[in-house]
């Protein structure tokens, strides 16, 4: 008879603890049933930590089968890295950089070699420096400015050579944004590393990126300094306010010096924005489309990023493990 195991649990360790105890009972094949990219990442990590020798698998609820197992073997000692990559790139838990999806990502994860990311990341005993020096050489690579020291020196030199102004979202994060979006993923990793213990580790989140606000719902920290230096933003911004005209003239601060406006001027850079140098933001949504490999954080194309081997198979054949609850238990 098949037996199939039904997890009426949210929780995403809860999934690869039970795949890691069938593992060791002597399973021959194991499913999940999800749809979720960080239970498909974690079974590849888990699978190649514990070196799973029994067949592993996802089933996405539109039938299709991800096959763990060969993931491991495509991505070898790379998957040793993939848990750190996923977390920076973007999870549940931590924001995703905007037009950097997760091919873009996993390239960074096979052309180089940051071992911070597994050795680093999600270790309790982490200091700052290293977490630092382990993030930033991620999202330099990320966004192709590996000379750059610092991420405020990438956003100049990516801003700089680009022939009309980009959009801010486009642009890399500052480096005290990305401190806090750092200790997140750190955060976030820790609790995945402990799958396989019986308690995630005891740790204050208000340390890693979050705070309770008074309502005691908790929020991701947002940096209060500014996004450039003030004086630069004063000579980047302008304060036209005349309605139906208003950036028309070359009295306008940035029209004047032949600039596009910004967010960070009085008009907004929006529709009552005269200035003929305007870049609107859906002027750049094509582009934005060719360059970002996903913006979802549950779609096929991140799996497809990480294994690009699926198949269709049967149901009944194999033990189940559900990624959510069901009213029933599918049939034999």
């Amino acid at each position: 008879m098949c037996r199939k195991v039904v997890v009426k649990y949210s929780s995403k360790l809860k999934l690869i603890s039970y795949m890691l105890h069938a593992a060791s009972s002597g399973a021959q094949t194991v499913r999940i049933l999800s749809d979720d990219t960080d239970v498909f990442v974690l079974l590849v990590y888990w699978c190649w930590k514990g070196a799973i020798v029994c067949h592993v698998q996802m089933e996405k609820w539109d039938g299709s089968v991800l096959e763990i197992n060969a993931t491991v073997t495509k991505h070898g000692e790379k998957c040793r890295g993939i848990l750190g990559m996923h977390a920076l790139s973007g999870c549940d838990t931590v924001s995703y950089p905007t037009g950097k999806g997760k091919i873009s990502a996993l390239k960074v994860l096979n052309q180089t070699d940051i071992a911070g990311l597994d050795s680093v990341l999600g270790e309790e005993n982490a200091t700052y420096s290293d977490l630092m020096a382990t993030g930033t050489a991620f999202f330099l690579n990320l966004y192709g400015q590996r000379k750059s020291n610092s991420m405020n020196t990438a956003r100049y030199e990516i801003y700089r050579k680009r022939k009309n102004p980009p959009p801010l979202k486009s642009l890399p994060p500052t480096d005290i944004n990305l401190v806090c979006h750092i200790r997140r993923a750190h955060l976030q990793m820790m609790l995945w590393k402990a799958a396989d213990r019986a308690d995630p580790p005891a740790v204050q989140i208000t340390n890693y990126g979050w705070e309770v606000n008074i309502n005691n719902e908790v929020m991701p920290v947002l940096s209060k300094e500014p996004s450039a230096p003030e004086n630069l933003m004063d000579v980047i911004s302008c304060s036209c306010r005349a309605e139906g005209n208003a950036c028309s003239s070359g009295k306008c601060g940035c029209a004047g010096n032949g600039l596009s406006c910004t967010s960070y001027c009085v008009c907004e850079g929006g529709d009552g924005c005269c200035n003929s140098l305007t870049q609107r933001e859906d002027e750049y949504e094509d582009e934005e489309q060719e360059r970002e490999d996903d913006l979802e954080g549950e779609n096929d194309s991140n799996h497809e990023a990480y294994q690009g081997i699926s198949f269709m198979a049967p149901r009944g054949s194999v033990p189940y493990i559900f990624g959510r609850a069901q009213s029933s238990l599918p049939s034999s």
